[in-house]
């Protein structure tokens, strides 16, 4: 499987042109970061600008990376999403001198072209969103202040089952995957578990990019009992993923990576995570 051309480090013409760097308001001075908006090309010929919000610490880097991915809000038009901006993740990241990349993909928010995928084939939609993750990672190692020897590659719900298929073939500075509540389901047929299960099952055969993996008690998309067989299918060819069940969060735990609220139930096992994937430095 391969998602685009050489996995290098290209010259920065290579990006589309970025924005000024700009402030967002819901930072605070204790919290100080470097805001650019990015036009990241796709790998399609000819390319489509994927739109990507890149926070970054103050000071001359390199700095490790996060790549977080969106999920997919269910109805409606994935034009009419707004840009992604996971301000949660990317201030506690941030404070602790880590880049925050949120790319989105094909057909969401502003970016280019059209997104394609459909419940009934899963791992399809997921391939089709690891393209577009390839081209996103691929695109931010252009940039000066990046450290393309240490990279983690993360999302939410369907971004993270993109985020799993990228994992089958990731850049060499990725150190690992971070799955938060990850998949697809149909929005009103039954029967979209089994396809989910079997495309789990096919992407643990192809990955050995360790990974750790968040799902809640109260999630309304999957139960923790199917959130455990994905695992258990993910894992049965011998991918490395660890599962953490968060318990219960507010009223529904598929959110608990976008709510300030829930930085502290992901935070100690993702901090853990830096440390043993080499992310502190090295």
């Amino acid at each position: 499987m391969s998602w685009g051309m050489d996995a290098g480090r290209q010259p920065l013409g290579f990006l589309y042109p970025a924005s000024r760097p700009s402030a967002a308001a819901p930072w605070t001075a204790s919290t100080p970061w470097i805001r650019e908006v990015l036009h990241l090309p796709s790998v399609d010929r000819p390319p489509v600008p994927l739109v990507t919000t890149l926070y970054l610490p103050p000071g001359d880097g390199p700095f490790p990376l996060w790549v977080f991915n969106h999920g997919k809000s269910f109805g409606g038009n994935t034009r009419a999403q707004p840009r992604f901006e996971p301000i949660a993740l990317a201030r506690m990241l941030v404070r602790h001198g880590y880049a925050v990349a949120a790319p989105n993909r094909k057909g969401f928010a502003d970016s280019g072209g059209v997104h394609c995928s459909h419940w009934l084939n899963p791992l399809a939609g997921a391939c089709c969103c690891a393209r577009d993750i390839w081209a996103g990672v691929q695109g931010l190692l252009a940039h000066p202040k990046i450290d393309d020897g240490r990279i983690i590659v993360a999302g939410h719900s369907y971004g993270s089952l993109g985020t799993l298929a990228y994992g089958g073939e990731p850049h060499p500075g990725v150190r690992a995957l971070v799955n938060f509540m990850g998949g697809l389901r149909a929005e009103q047929d039954d029967g979209w578990q089994e396809p989910l299960l079997r495309a789990f099952r096919h992407l643990g055969q192809r990955s050995r990019c360790p990974s750790l993996w968040f799902y809640g008690r109260n999630d309304s998309f999957w139960s923790i009992e199917l959130a455990r067989a994905m695992h258990a299918a993910y894992i049965e060819r011998g991918a490395p993923a660890e599962f953490v069940d968060v318990g219960h969060f507010r009223d529904d735990a598929h959110g608990l990576v976008l709510d300030e609220a829930g930085v502290v139930r992901w935070w100690p096992e993702v901090a853990r995570l830096l440390v043993v994937s080499g992310m502190c430095g090295d």
